[in-house]
């Protein structure tokens, strides 16, 4: 089952804190919180390298995570205090769905279907958001963010033992609202819009490479196959994003420490 109760994860970090773990900091979505199954973070903790700190609620937006001053300064306290290796970051898809409503138009090419305008603006709100976040957590912490994987808008509520829990969807009935009744062509939208975003997070890695890790999830999931829901993979799906953000974390960090740690030492560290 999820660790969904505060309690139980809080234990979990003590313990492990207590044990020598390096601290992890982890916010985020449902990706990070799914409390119907084990969800990325909890399969990342059942590999026991990190002591977890988790302040991740499903439903959350980057609005409301990092959208505010208040909110980067109060995480910033969080990371102040604990100390972690690195952060992990989960965000932007409770956002796009909040958005579906303006974004969609009614055309025969997908790039047409969605609002220009309204498509950009959801983005420089987000990458404004993520650059407050970097400015103010990177230097203590690198940051490791992940973008969505490709997914089929569908009618599919979320689901738990088999029984519909009346939460979603979320992007198909916009879609189907303004006439996109073409499951092909929703899905090439949909396809562009999980590009769009994995750009902003590869652009915002370019432009801070010490202290912002993009995760490109992309072709890790199987589109018809790993989705329980139009934004929540399966079990087995899960496993694969937890595997695939466990191992970037894995193979980045250490050389991404050493390199931190050089830049702040700079050309006087070398000296003999």
């Amino acid at each position: 089952m999820a660790r969904w109760q505060p309690s139980e994860r809080n234990a979990r970090y003590r313990k492990r804190r207590n044990a020598g773990f390096p601290s992890v900091v982890s916010e985020g979505d449902s990706w990070f919180d799914y409390p119907f199954y084990k969800n990325t973070i909890d399969l990342i903790d059942d590999a026991e390298l990190f002591a977890h700190h988790r302040l991740e609620a499903s439903g959350d937006t980057v609005k409301g995570m990092i959208g505010t001053a208040a909110a980067v300064n109060n995480l910033r306290t969080i990371i102040e205090h604990e100390r972690p290796i690195c952060v992990l970051f989960s965000g932007g898809g409770n956002d796009l769905a909040a958005a579906a409503t303006k974004l969609f138009c009614l055309a025969t090419e997908p790039p047409d279907c969605l609002d220009g305008v309204e498509m950009t603006a959801l983005f420089d709100r987000l990458a404004a958001s993520y650059a407050d976040m970097i400015g103010a957590i990177g230097p203590i912490a690198p940051i490791f963010a992940h973008g969505y994987d490709y997914f089929a808008p569908s009618a599919a509520p979320v689901k738990f033992v088999g029984i519909e829990t009346g939460i979603g969807p979320w992007i198909f009935p916009s879609m189907i609202a303004i006439g996109l009744q073409d499951e092909a062509l929703r899905r090439a939208v949909a396809h562009i819009l999980v590009d769009r975003f994995n750009d902003m997070l590869r652009a915002l890695a370019a432009t801070h490479p010490l202290d912002f890790v993009h995760i490109d999830l992309r072709g890790t999931l199987d589109i018809d196959a790993d989705w329980q829901n139009e934004i929540h993979p399966t079990r087995p799906g899960f496993r694969k994003v937890a595997s695939a953000l466990q191992a970037k974390v894995v193979n980045r960090l250490p050389g991404l420490l050493s390199e931190r740690l050089a830049a702040r030492l700079g050309p006087a560290g070398g000296a003999a």
